[in-house]
C-alpha cells in the first residue's frame, strides 16, 4: 500500500505533466495566430480584418471597396488608418495635443494634415470608426453614433482621450457629407458582467462600472475563437491586457461575464491596483495618506511609476541586465515578480468558476516580453494553454465594426436601446441585490455612532415621530422630506406639511413627495408658524422643521409654544449642534455653535456646551472629549478666545462625565500627527469628539472648510429646547438633509427613552 507522501508526489507529477502539455499547446496556438498580427504594408489585404468580418462582409468589402477611416485614440497619440475594402492604404500615429490627448480642434487639423501628407482625399471616405469613452455602460458591440451618445460623452469624466473621439469623428463626417457612417465600437464603459460579479462584501458598495480596454479584450476573444475552434462554439476564455493599464476579462458563451477592472484590480504602468484595506485605513486614520493621494495612486501615479520611478516597462527590463548595479537589479527583479504575481493571481481568481477555462490570452505591451509572460505562466498553476498576442488588433477591430455597419449586418439594436435595456436590467439586479434576508433594522447600535449611516440606521429602527414642516412650499425642505420617507425598512418620520394648499400640492407633485395621509399629510394654512404652535400645544406634532418661513419666525413660534405650555425654563438657550463625517477620519466630530449664537460670552458658551453634552450623551458618548477652540493652544493676552478657552476648561475641570481642554487649535484637536509634531501633552491629541467654537465667525469658517474643502457630510439641529428643530439650507447636500432629519429623530427617540427611564 502506497504512502500518503507517494500519492501526493504522484499527484504533483500528474499536475506538472498537465501544465507542461498545456504550455506546449499554448506555444502551438500562439504560432497559428501570431502571423495575423504581424505589421502590414500599405496596399496589402489585411487578413486579420478579413477574419474579424467573416466571409460575407469580406466579399462585400472587396467588391464595393468602401473607404474607411479608423481613429484609435490613446493617451499619448491617436492611431489612424485608411482602408479601401480590406486593403490598407495608409496608417500612422497622430501625436496628442493637450492634456486630454484629443483636443477636438487641434486633432481635426492634424487628421486633415495627415490626409494631405499621404495624398488621400477625405471626401472619398464613406465611413469613420472610432472608440467611445466612459459614458453610460452598454453591452459590447458596435453602435452608430447618435445625438444621445454625444450627449452622454459630453458629461463623461474628463481626461480620457476616447471621450472626445466620437465628436472628432462626427466633425470629420460633417466635412465629408451627410451619408457618412460613424461608428463606435466597445466603449471604455462596456458592462456585460453577471449580477454575481457586481456584488462585494458590503451591501453599500456595488460594482457599477469598470474601465477596461474592452475593444482589445473582445478582439482577442474573437480571433482566438475563430482560429482555434471556428464554428465549434465559443471557448471559455480569459483575456488579459498588459498595456498602459492592466485589465482582465472572462468570456463565457461569447459574453464578457466578469471583469477585473483597470482601476482597483491589478497594478499597471501608472495605477496601483488593489491596495490592502487595513493598512490603507490605518494610514488614512493617522493622516499620513490622503484621499487625493489615493486617487492619484489609483489612476496615474501608482504602479510601476511609483515603484520604479518610470511607467516604461522596457526601462525596467534594462535594469535586469548584468551591467546594472546589484541593488537596482535586485529591485527590478522584485518589481517584475510583483507584477507577474498580481496578474497571475487575478487570472486565478477569474478561473475560479464551475466551468473549466479553455485558454488564456495575453495582449498589450508586456505580451511581447516573453520573459515576463513565462514568469507569469509559471505562477498560473492550471493546466490551461497560455498564449501571447503581442501585436495590435484595435485598428482591425474598429474597422470590422464599421464594415459590418456598411454591409447592413450590424446588430439592429441602437445605442439608446442597448443603453436603456442594460440600465433596466441593472435596476432589476439592484432590486434583487437590495433584498433583505434578515431585518437588522431593530438591532440597536451600541455605543456612539461611528458615522452618519449609524445615525440613520438607529433613527429608522425607532418609533417615527411626527414632524411639522413649517412652510412646505419650499423645494429644499420637501426634498429632505422625500429622502426621509424613502428610508427602508420604514420612513424616519411622519410629516405634516404646513402651507398654502395649491403651492404645496403642486410642488409636492413635481418632486414626487407622496401626500397620502399616512407618511405625509397636508395642512392648508396661510400662517404656518401659528398653525405649528397650535399643533404642538395640542400634542399633534413632536417637533418642527424649517421650510419657507424665516428661521427667526420659526424659532420665535417655538419659544412662544414653550412659554404657552409652561415649559420654557429660566435661562433657556437654544444653540446649534452639527455632527460631521469627515473623510479620512473614523468617528463623528461635533461642532457647536456655528449657526445660532453670534458672539456668546463665557457664560453663554458654557450653556451651549451643556446643550451639546446632553445631546451627545443621548447619542451614546459617555465621556466625550471637548476641545475649546482658539487660534493657539497656550493662553495669550493677545488672543481673547484663548483666555476664554482656559476659563471654560477650568470651570468644567471637576466634571467626570467629560474630558475638556482649552484653548486648543483645530489641528491639535483633530490631527494626531499635528499633536505629535507640536509635542502636545494633553489628553486630547487629535481625537476630539466636540469642538466648542468661540463665535459664529470661527464656527462658520470651520463648517464651510469641512463641507466645501474636505467634502464632509453632516447632520445638524437646533437643540436646547424641549425637542430638536431641523433646519436645512440650499447649500446642503441631499445626504446632509437626510442626516439632519435622522439626527433630530434619533435625539427625540433617545430623549423619550431617557424620560421614561427617569420616570421609573
Amino acid at each position: 500500500m502506497s504512502s500518503l507522501r507517494e500519492e501526493v508526489e504522484a499527484s504533483r507529477l500528474s499536475i506538472e505533466q498537465g501544465l507542461s502539455a498545456a504550455r506546449a499547446k499554448g506555444l502551438a496556438f500562439e504560432r497559428r495566430i501570431v502571423e495575423l498580427l504581424s505589421p502590414l504594408a500599405p496596399g496589402e489585404e489585411d487578413q486579420l480584418l478579413a477574419r474579424f468580418v467573416g466571409d460575407r462582409v469580406a466579399e462585400a468589402a472587396r467588391k464595393t471597396r468602401w473607404a474607411s477611416l479608423v481613429l484609435n485614440p490613446g493617451v499619448g497619440s491617436t492611431g489612424i488608418a485608411v482602408y479601401s475594402g480590406l486593403s490598407l492604404l495608409a496608417a500612422g500615429e497622430l501625436q496628442a495635443h493637450g492634456s486630454d490627448g484629443c483636443i477636438l480642434g487641434t486633432q481635426l487639423d492634424a487628421v486633415l494634415a495627415w490626409f494631405e501628407s499621404k495624398g488621400l482625399v477625405l471626401g472619398e471616405i464613406s465611413g469613420i470608426a472610432t472608440r467611445g469613452g466612459m459614458m453610460a455602460p452598454v453591452p459590447a458591440g458596435t453602435y452608430r453614433v447618435c445625438e444621445a451618445m454625444l450627449t452622454d460623452l459630453s458629461v463623461a469624466p474628463p481626461g480620457d482621450p476616447t471621450t472626445t473621439a466620437a465628436s472628432l469623428a462626427v466633425a470629420l463626417a460633417k466635412k465629408i457629407g451627410p451619408e457618412t457612417i460613424v461608428t463606435v465600437t466597445d466603449p471604455a464603459s462596456v458592462d456585460e458582467r453577471d449580477a454575481l460579479f457586481r456584488m462585494t462584501g458590503s451591501a453599500r458598495v456595488r460594482v457599477d462600472r469598470a474601465s477596461a480596454d474592452f475593444l482589445v479584450h473582445r478582439a482577442a476573444s474573437r480571433i482566438v475563437n475563430d482560429i482555434l475552434v471556428g464554428d465549434g462554439g465559443p471557448l471559455h476564455l480569459l483575456t488579459c491586457h498588459l498595456g498602459e493599464t492592466f485589465s482582465a476579462v472572462r468570456h463565457l458563451a461569447g459574453r464578457m461575464v466578469q471583469v477585473s477592472a483597470a482601476i482597483g484590480a491589478m497594478p499597471s504602468a501608472a495605477g496601483c491596483g488593489a491596495l490592502p484595506l487595513p493598512d490603507l485605513l490605518e494610514l488614512i486614520d493617522g493622516h499620513r495618506y490622503t484621499l487625493d493621494e489615493l486617487r492619484r495612486d489609483l489612476t496615474h501615479e501608482g504602479g510601476l511609476l511609483s515603484l520604479a520611478g518610470t511607467s516604461d516597462f522596457a526601462a525596467l527590463t534594462e535594469f535586469l541586465s548584468s551591467g546594472a548595479p546589484p541593488a537596482k537589479r535586485e529591485k527590478a527583479e522584485l518589481v517584475r515578480s510583483f507584477f507577474a504575481a498580481r496578474v497571475a493571481g487575478t487570472l486565478m481568481e477569474l478561473a475560479a468558476t464551475e466551468a473549466p477555462v479553455d485558454v488564456v490570452a495575453l495582449t498589450g505591451e508586456l505580451a511581447s516580453d516573453s520573459g515576463f509572460c513565462a514568469l507569469l505562466a509559471r505562477r498560473f498553476h492550471l493546466p490551461v494553454p497560455v498564449l501571447r498576442l503581442p501585436g495590435s488588433m484595435e485598428i482591425q477591430a474598429l474597422a470590422a465594426g464599421l464594415l459590418a455597419a456598411q454591409a447592413g449586418l450590424m446588430r439592429k439594436t441602437s445605442y439608446v436601446e442597448a443603453r436603456d435595456r442594460l440600465a433596466e436590467a441593472r435596476e432589476e439586479e439592484d432590486r434583487l441585490l437590495s433584498t433583505t434576508l434578515v431585518d437588522r433594522s431593530s438591532v440597536r447600535i451600541s455605543g456612539p455612532p461611528r458615522n452618519l449611516h449609524d445615525v440613520l440606521a438607529s433613527a429608522s429602527a425607532g418609533d417615527p415621530p411626527v414632524i411639522a414642516l413649517v412652510g412646505a412650499d419650499n423645494e429644499e425642505a420637501l426634498l429632505a422630506v422625500r429622502s426621509a420617507l424613502m428610508v427602508k425598512p420604514r420612513p424616519l418620520a411622519r410629516f405634516l406639511l404646513l402651507g398654502p394648499y395649491a403651492s404645496v400640492t403642486r410642488l409636492a407633485w413635481e418632486l414626487d413627495v407622496p401626500i397620502d395621509g399616512e407618511s405625509a399629510d397636508l395642512v392648508d394654512t396661510d400662517d404656518p408658524v401659528g398653525t405649528a404652535t397650535e399643533l404642538m400645544l395640542g400634542g399633534f406634532v413632536d417637533t418642527l422643521m424649517k421650510g419657507s418661513c424665516m428661521t427667526s419666525a420659526v424659532l420665535k413660534g417655538y419659544l412662544g409654544y414653550l412659554k404657552a405650555a409652561g415649559r420654557k425654563r429660566p435661562g433657556m438657550l437654544l444653540s446649534h449642534l452639527a455632527l460631521f463625517e469627515l473623510p479620512g477620519r473614523s468617528g463623528l466630530v461635533g461642532v457647536t455653535d456655528a449657526a445660532m449664537n453670534t458672539s456668546p460670552d463665557v457664560e453663554a458658551r458654557l450653556g451651549i456646551l451643556e446643550n451639546s453634552l446632553a445631546a451627545m450623551k443621548l447619542l451614546g458618548f459617555e465621556r466625550p472629549k471637548v476641545a475649546v477652540i482658539s487660534a493657539v493652544e497656550k493662553p495669550s493676552g493677545a488672543v481673547v478666545s484663548s483666555l476664554e478657552g482656559r476659563a471654560i476648561a477650568e470651570r468644567m475641570a471637576h466634571r467626570d462625565d467629560v474630558v475638556i481642554e482649552g484653548p486648543l487649535s483645530v489641528d491639535i484637536a483633530l490631527s494626531p500627527s499635528s499633536a505629535r509634531e507640536k509635542k502636545y501633552q494633553g489628553r486630547i491629541c487629535g481625537d476630539a469628539d466636540l469642538l466648542l467654537v468661540p463665535d459664529i465667525d470661527a464656527g462658520n469658517a470651520i463648517y464651510k472648510a469641512f463641507t466645501v474643502i474636505s467634502g464632509a457630510t453632516l447632520g445638524g439641529a437646533i437643540i436646547g429646547g424641549e425637542a430638536p428643530i431641523i433646519l436645512t439650507s440650499r447649500g446642503d447636500s441631499s445626504r446632509t438633509k437626510l442626516a439632519s432629519v435622522a439626527l433630530a429623530c434619533l435625539l427625540l427617540q433617545r430623549g423619550r427613552e431617557r424620560g421614561a427611564a427617569d420616570a421609573r
